[in-house]
């Protein structure tokens, strides 16, 4: 089956949000403003999102910048592992490889999964 054809259904719709927004808590300590899930082509999720600024690293940015920069770079790798993993344990969905960007400047991140879903799902 298709990524769109996953997304057809309203259930599978919340459980991807909920894994999405049960692992920006667990490493930002707060959830997501807003979520959305689409398809970007047969084998991809786009999640488009609205984060509250994690107020530590705003912190960090006016005097130390190479901190919040290494520090921002860690804690995207860390969520692209979490996610992949999530999804892979939680919906059985197929992870080959997770994209991930945040603009500071609007709070909007973007993050791609590629998956080959699995038929029969």
């Amino acid at each position: 089956m298709t990524i769109a054809g996953l997304l057809s259904s309203n259930d599978y719709k919340k459980r991807l949000s909920r894994c999405y927004n049960e692992v920006h808590k667990e490493l930002y300590g707060v959830g997501v403003t807003q979520l959305k899930i689409d398809a970007a082509g047969e084998s991809m999720l786009m999640f488009l999102v609205k984060h509250q600024r994690v107020t530590a690293l705003k912190a960090l940015e006016e005097r130390y910048p190479e901190l919040k920069q290494s520090v921002d770079a860690a804690l995207h790798q860390e969520f692209k592992r979490r996610i992949q993993q999530k999804l892979t344990d939680e919906l059985n969905l197929p992870v080959t490889g997770v994209l991930r960007d945040y603009d500071p400047g609007t709070n909007w991140a973007c993050t791609i999964v590629i998956s080959e879903a699995v038929a029969g799902q």
